[in-house]
């Protein structure tokens, strides 16, 4: 895994949209690596109207060559899809789009940023800026 796997804290600034999503919150996020260049990516993004985003996305890892001749991955995009589930007055599932960007700011640390939507009673979306530990 290029970033390794993360959990990390976030802030999520809404777009658009009536669910969590739409609107700023609090996001609790991860990442686990599920092959080389798959990832499961699920988060919460938390307020009165909260959203459970439940994605897989190909990552795309981009590297450089260090002084010394050594390969180092400097930033990994990503894109993908799956399931937005949001607990706003009643419960709906809907389909989400996702993508972003992991940078390694240092062995324990991951910051990410990255932009979602997702199709419910109405389409929301979502810009995800956060810090992951890595493990």
């Amino acid at each position: 895994m290029p970033t390794g796997n993360y959990i990390g804290v976030g802030g999520n600034f809404g777009l658009s949209g009536d669910t969590a999503l739409g609107e700023s919150a609090f996001t609790i996020f991860s990442k686990i690596g599920l092959r080389n260049n798959f990832s499961f990516r699920p988060a919460a993004t938390i307020s009165d109207k909260t959203v459970f985003l439940i994605p897989v996305t190909i990552d795309f890892p981009v590297e450089s060559i260090t002084d010394l001749g050594e390969s180092q991955i400097i930033a990994v995009p990503y894109i993908g899809g799956g399931a937005a589930i949001s607990t706003n007055e009643d419960t709906s599932v809907g389909f989400l789009l996702t993508g972003g960007v992991d940078v390694r700011v240092s062995p324990e640390f991951t910051a990410t940023a990255g932009l979602n939507v997702d199709f419910l009673d109405t389409t929301d979306i979502g810009l995800l800026l956060g810090i992951g530990y890595n493990f």
